[in-house]
């Protein structure tokens, strides 16, 4: 995998994302809010798994919690479209 999937939880719900990333301590030095997935969770389809890397895609380089909250709203939007 050439990322990995993150989750803010935010009480009622996570925001969802794809950061392109190395390793996965990388992104937690980088973002420790979030939780880091090796692997998609169990629940998460091929149709989830495709929509987020596709509308919520997040270069390390520029990862912190507002660039997730920003994909994931990006993803909100067009899994509503």
């Amino acid at each position: 995998m050439d990322g990995f999937y993150v989750a803010y939880e935010y009480g009622s719900g996570a925001a969802w994302a794809f950061v392109k990333a190395d390793t996965a301590d990388e992104v937690v030095a980088e973002v420790p809010e979030l939780d880091v997935y090796d692997t998609p969770p169990e629940w998460m389809t091929v149709e989830d798994m495709h929509r987020v890397r596709e509308h919520a895609s997040v270069e390390m380089a520029a990862t912190n919690l507002d660039s997730i909250l920003d994909a994931s709203r990006r993803l909100s939007l067009a899994v509503a479209s």
